[in-house]
């Protein structure tokens, strides 16, 4: 009776070990699944553990963890795992050490305070395990996974890293006896037990660091593309404007052509050639929303895609001819904002596009909206694609309107999804 809450805590410890692993790594299958799997893994684990602590004692019972433990769980979730490799042990080491070092501090606890049948050791594992869990769910596991999920190199330096410092952790602990049989040595293991967890606390800081650099990148890179793809646009419509001067410079030659085929009463040339003429004009024609140029060819571009999809087209546009912010990045937002637009009403009944800009002393300020057919996610502020590689548009947009300490927003509202910023 006198083990029982030692008994009982270490039960308790295999469960949460269990439990904060899985918060961490991401298994190939379902829930459900994954939990059924586990559940049938893990209750004969536990089992065999504490039978090593009942019968052989806490000191053999150490020794035997790796084999016993460790590296059964290591080859399970190994097969479970979507993300394997260095990514995996990793997750693993981090998991286990930080298990590892409750489990050394309440021992040391429980030893140097001395009250009998292990009350110190079963209360702190009683609190210290669901406080640990409830911190990872909320401050850890989102970003974690986002590393995980976004960082597919240089894991393996870590991964032999965290290996190494979970083997030392053991190695001191339990050989060749027992630290609490080696009071001497428990202030090197005090000083490893604090230089574990400053060594993964620069860990993560190199690895956010480096995903913040990679995303910042791509965002640039995008960017680029975008800016590029405007810019191209806007030379086709310097092209399309040139055709049209021609067009007229040319046009009293069509015209005394055309008189021509009338009065010799060649009236089917006279109308193909009329056909001909108008079509020249309309392919050439750039639609006048406002009095800045720029915007003028990126809403007739995208008027005519809304057209070619059966979307109606709303604008209602008030710009001068010189905007307070550079005409390219304005594209850029129009661009990006109206395509999603395009996009989401697909499938929608109702296709409708509404797009308001208007300038105000030295604001310009833009409004898109759209019905929309599936259910918007967002994390945090901003709407995540659920398509892989694709939602730098939006993000394209919001950096541009920070480049211009503007402000931005995107709502869902009465079933219309509404972008707008100032800038």
């Amino acid at each position: 009776m006198d083990t029982i809450l030692r008994d009982l805590s270490i039960v308790w410890t295999l469960i949460h070990c269990l439990i904060m692993f899985m918060f961490l790594y991401e298994s190939r299958y379902s829930s459900k699944k994954t939990n059924i799997i586990t559940g049938i893994f893990v209750i004969p684990l536990i089992i065999v553990n504490l039978l090593n602590v009942r019968l052989l004692g806490i000191e053999i019972a150490g020794r035997l963890i790796i084999p016993c433990c460790v590296l059964p769980s290591l080859v399970f979730f190994f097969i479970m795992a979507k993300n394997r490799g260095a990514r995996f042990l990793f997750t693993f080491c981090v998991v286990d050490t930080i298990v590892l070092e409750i489990l050394l501090i309440t021992n040391l606890l429980d030893g140097l305070i001395g009250i009998e049948n292990y009350i110190i050791m079963f209360v702190s594992r009683l609190v210290i395990f669901p406080l640990l869990e409830f911190l990872i769910v909320r401050y850890i596991r989102k970003q974690y996974h986002f590393l995980q999920q976004n960082m597919k190199k240089g894991w393996c330096v870590f991964s032999i890293l965290a290996a190494f410092f979970y083997v030392i952790i053991i190695w001191s602990t339990y050989y060749p006896t027992i630290v609490l049989d080696r009071p001497e040595y428990i202030p090197q293991l005090v000083l490893i037990l604090v230089l574990v967890p400053v060594m993964y606390m620069t860990v993560f800081q190199v690895l956010w660091t480096q995903v913040k650099l990679f995303n910042a990148a791509e965002e640039n890179r995008a960017l680029n593309m975008q800016i590029k793809m405007v810019n191209e646009r806007l030379v086709s419509s310097a092209e399309a404007e040139n055709n049209l001067q021609i067009l007229r410079h040319d046009i009293k030659h069509k015209m005394l052509l055309i008189n021509d085929y009338i009065k010799n009463k060649k009236f089917e040339e006279a109308e193909e050639y009329i056909s001909t003429l108008i079509s020249d004009i309309d392919k050439n024609k750039i639609k006048s929303y406002c009095d800045n140029h720029s915007v003028n060819v990126v809403l007739s571009y995208y008027d005519k895609i809304a057209g070619e999809k059966g979307a109606r087209f709303e604008t209602n546009v008030n710009l001068p001819e010189t905007l307070t912010v550079n005409e390219t990045d304005l594209a850029v937002v129009l661009s990006n904002g109206i395509e999603n637009a395009i996009n989401a009403v697909d499938n929608c009944e109702n296709k409708e596009i509404s797009v308001k800009v208007f300038m105000d002393t030295d604001k310009i300020y833009v409004e898109i909206k759209n019905p929309f057919s599936d259910k918007v996610i967002f994390d945090g502020n901003m709407p995540k694609s659920k398509q892989e590689n694709h939602g730098f548009g939006t993000k394209s947009m919001a950096a541009i309107v920070d480049k211009y300490e503007g402000v931005y927003s995107f709502n869902v509202e009465n079933e219309y999804f509404i972008f707008q910023c100032s800038i």
